[in-house]
């Protein structure tokens, strides 16, 4: 119940904004959000870990070296719609390191798309999942 709790506040702070939807904040020394956001970035850590150790195989290392930035391209800085993956104006989220696709899957996940469930998360590298360990382009999730 804790871990779909707190995929569903990451979820909820990574709604898109829309980059002319943003609005100037007054920047303090200390966010009263750092606690949050540091939740989501180990979530994203934990949902990698989680998976590669299932599977038995992957590579953790680059998505939990990644997370932070992951998490802060798609809570501060990415125009997407989860309910619309095609929407033409999307900002397009390029992972060139295929071995560290836990990272995007994660992302996606967190960030409300359907087409990456909990059941696809727990399916990682395994054979014939929409989760593969090198993803293909039009064959894994966007």
């Amino acid at each position: 119940v804790g871990a779909a709790m707190l995929a569903a506040g990451c979820a909820a702070r990574m709604t898109t904004k829309g980059k002319g939807q943003r609005k100037a904040v007054k920047v303090s020394a200390v966010s009263t959000d750092t606690e949050v956001e540091t939740d989501c970035i180990n979530s994203i850590r934990f949902l990698a870990v989680d998976a590669v150790n299932k599977a038995n195989s992957g590579h953790p290392g680059a998505p939990m070296g990644q997370a932070p930035i992951g998490y802060l391209l798609f809570a501060e800085e990415m125009a997407y719609n989860p309910k619309d993956p095609t929407w033409v104006n999307r900002d397009r989220f390029v992972l060139s390191s295929g071995h560290g696709c836990m990272l995007q899957y994660s992302l996606l996940h967190l960030a409300g798309y359907d087409s990456v469930a909990m059941d696809d998360l727990k399916q990682f590298r395994q054979w014939g999942s929409k989760t593969p360990g090198h993803p293909e382009n039009f064959e894994a999730p966007l």
